[in-house]
């Protein structure tokens, strides 16, 4: 009775197995991606006129040694996949377009069984092969189906006689997967920033990874197709920092291609992950955003062992897992069982640890097995360690004691090396400067002193400390960035007058001096004259005349290199009447256009400034005698630029051009100030131009000078006023061009290339 129920188990167990793989196996195709089991992979096209759309009868019948294995359906199958794989000897065709029930049929001679499932495409039907090796077989299509003729003599037998198309295969050589690529691991640095702590990862290129959470402790970084240097395959104590991670070990998995970095932190703990160029950012921090990493942090040591436990918070996100998807409906299954199901899938080999146990019930759909696997050990509370092709599969709380047994193993050989003394040179920075950090990288053995006159460090710690410190100082001790800062201040200045003015005048007498009398007694003389004379007014070109008596005097003012007038005189022969006129326009315009360009050269973070101009002095009169102060009117550029990771420059801006005005004075004849300036903030790429600001203004004005009423008059109001027109224009605008003096001395990145831009 117990024999047969565990009879009955296995068989169950194997039923299990042969649905997994029969629902997560695809369709092979010619061009599959190299598999060493895989020994054949091709597809069969032929035209067919009834092409068959249902499976029907598996049937197996074996004669003499040879074996034919009669796939029925209701008509020609037209696209047949061929796959021949090895451990296990077997033989899968893919029906495309043909459906069915799944199931098995029992084998006979070289035949061990037949199973038949279903794909996405159609039914799937795998012959299983009784021996280590599949042995040679024959492909024919018939009206019915097709039919496998699997066996020497079977082939010989019928290769003559059949008018059907037949097709037979001879086994290729497998195909060996070749070793990926492996990126080069150039250095792992850790930084702790006061409760937060980065870990930065640099890397030859782009590197696939995938982040894990063991447990609430632990949280792992596993580096896909990756290189390792001996010297970064290490362990270090990290918590003296005072973050929140405390141990970081980095090393190789053993018979593999990935690198595996584990940080042991706090719980609570949160982590993130930025891929930058050429780095991979890893920040540790508690609630609320990880800070970035903004400078280069020192290189770090490794640690010694991963677990990778399926309590990870991503474990339903399916972009962390690349597995074949398969289907799982199972109930009460021992999980022991179950995870045999998933190494055949996976073609992993599994170790299960004697205290893994229980029964699962699970329902998934087209889930990758990879992530399937973690979400089974999760629900039983159970972790994984990946080395090379094999899985161990034991409790959380064992993996975890493992881990932290080897790491305090680890620590007590630390304490047991012997301590070294190493100089460190300091070039740039001063020494006295870096103790700071250099003392968060040592253990607890380790002092650092400085020696001001050489400016060098001296260490004392034991070997793995000793190149911490070396890389700190090396990451840290760079030359400043240097930045050129070029401004041009452009001035331009247009002006427009024209003016157009009128003066005339004269006299009439009436009274016998002049022969022409009124003929009357009263008034007997009568004298009519201008009175808008002005002892001031020009009267160029009414010489000889005496007084103008101008009725009108609205002049525009000319002169030399200034305009034109012209003047007319009328008079009578007795002198009894004169009429003078006297007409005048000027027109002016103008350009003015000043560059100033000052330039000025600093470093990162520090104030500079260059000036030029004149001190004009003003004197002030009061009781205790005359004072003299000086008032400054100059060019001055004043700029504090900052330099960020990335090559741009960030930018506090002053430009003033203050200049002396002639034209408005002050009481005792000084010169006004005419102010020009700019004061902003601004982020610019090196070697880019930026307007920081302008200034526009347009002063246009009309003014007519008239004589009420009779300048209404048409035409003949001409007579009676004058018109001014003036339009003015000034136009200011400041440039700013910063360039990095020093950019491949320094710490920023390098400047985009137009390939790069044109990307973007």
């Amino acid at each position: 009775m117990r024999a047969a129920v565990r009879r009955d188990k296995r068989m169950a167990t194997a039923m299990l197995i042969a649905a997994v793989l029969l629902a997560a196996a695809p369709a092979a195709r010619a061009d599959a991606p190299a598999d060493p089991n895989v020994v054949l992979s091709r597809e069969d096209v032929a035209e067919v006129k009834h092409a068959a759309r249902h499976l029907g009868r598996v049937t197996v019948s074996g004669k003499d040694g040879m074996v034919v294995v009669h796939v029925g359906a209701d008509g020609k199958i037209g696209r047949i996949g061929i796959l021949e794989l090895r451990n296990p000897a077997r033989l899968a065709l893919d029906l495309q377009g043909v459906t069915g029930r799944f199931g098995n049929a029992a084998g006979a001679l070289l035949v061990k069984g037949v199973r038949i499932g279903k794909t996405d495409s159609g039914s799937r039907v795998v012959i299983d092969a009784q021996g280590e090796t599949m042995p040679r077989y024959q492909i024919v299509r018939v009206g019915s189906g097709v039919d496998v003729l699997v066996g020497e003599r079977s082939i010989a037998q019928k290769a003559g006689p059949t008018p059907a198309r037949a097709e037979a295969t001879a086994p290729e050589t497998p195909r060996i997967a070749a070793a990926p690529r492996a990126v080069q691991v150039r250095a792992v640095d850790l930084r702790t920033i006061e409760n937060r702590t980065e870990v930065l990862v640099a890397l030859d290129e782009a590197v696939r990874f995938e982040i894990s959470r063991p447990d609430a402790t632990t949280s792992v970084l596993t580096l896909h197709a990756a290189a390792l240097p001996d010297r970064l395959e290490r362990n270090l104590d990290s918590s003296s920092l005072g973050g929140p991670v405390s141990m970081l070990s980095t090393y190789r998995v053993p018979g593999g291609f990935d690198v595996k970095v584990v940080a042991t932190v706090a719980k609570g703990t949160l982590d993130e992950m930025t891929a930058q160029k050429g780095t991979l950012v890893w920040k540790f921090g508690g609630p609320g955003p990880v800070a970035q990493a903004t400078v280069p942090a020192p290189r770090a040591a490794a640690m010694a062992s991963d677990a990778r436990v399926a309590t990870q918070s991503n474990v339903y996100d399916t972009a962390n897992y690349n597995g074949r998807k398969v289907d799982f409906n199972v109930k009460d299954i021992d999980i022991k069982n179950l995870l045999g199901a998933i190494a055949e899938i996976s073609k992993k080999n599994i170790i299960v640890a004697d205290d893994v146990k229980g029964s699962v019930t699970i329902k998934l759909r087209n889930v990758p097995w990879d992530q399937a696997l973690d979400i089974i050990l999760k629900s039983k509370g159970l972790g994984r360690e990946d080395v090379g092709n094999i899985i161990r599969v034991a409790p959380i709380e064992t993996l975890r004691a493992e881990q932290k047994s080897a790491a305090e193993a680890f620590r007590n050989r630390q304490a047991a090396e012997p301590l070294k003394v190493r100089l460190i040179p300091v070039n740039y920075a001063r020494a006295e400067q870096l103790t700071t950090q250099l003392k968060d990288t040592l253990s607890e053995r380790g002092t650092v002193s400085v020696d001001t006159r050489t400016n060098t460090l001296i260490v004392k710690d034991v070997q793995d400390a000793l190149l911490r410190a070396e890389g700190v100082v090396r990451n840290l001790d760079t030359q400043t960035p240097e930045v050129l800062i070029e401004a041009r201040i452009v001035e331009a200045a247009t002006s427009f007058a024209r003016q157009a003015g009128i003066q005339w005048g004269g006299n009439i007498s009436m009274a016998p001096t002049f022969g022409n009398p009124t003929g009357l007694i009263f008034p007997n003389i009568l004298a009519v004259a201008g009175a808008a004379d002005d002892p001031s007014a020009p009267t160029a070109g009414l010489q000889g005349i005496g007084p103008p008596n101008f009725a009108v005097n609205m002049p525009a003012p000319i002169g030399i290199n200034n305009g034109g007038g012209l003047g007319f005189v009328f008079g009578s022969a007795g002198g009894a009447a004169n009429l003078n006129l006297r007409l005048s326009a000027a027109e002016n315009s103008g350009t003015i256009k000043t560059i100033s360009s000052p330039r000025v050269v600093t470093v990162d973070n520090v104030d500079a400034s260059i000036s030029q101009g004149v001190s004009i002095p003003f004197s002030q009169t009061s009781a205790a005698g005359v004072a003299t102060s000086f008032i400054e009117a100059r060019l001055e550029l004043r700029v504090t630029p900052h330099v960020t990771q990335e090559g741009s420059i960030q930018m506090k801006i002053s430009a003033t051009n203050n200049q002396p005005n002639p034209q408005l004075t002050g009481s005792n004849g000084q010169p006004s100030i005419s102010r020009r300036e700019a004061k902003t903030e601004v982020l610019v790429r090196d070697g880019e131009t930026t307007v920081i600001g302008g200034i526009y203004t347009r002063r246009n004005s009309e003014a007519w000078n008239e004589v009420p009423v009779l300048s209404k008059i048409p035409v003949l109001g001409w007579l009676f006023k004058k018109k001014a027109i003036t339009d003015d224009r000034t136009e200011l605008l400041v440039f700013i061009t910063p360039r990095i003096v020093n950019r491949s001395q320094s710490v920023v990145a390098a400047a985009p290339s137009a390939a790069d831009e044109g990307k973007q």
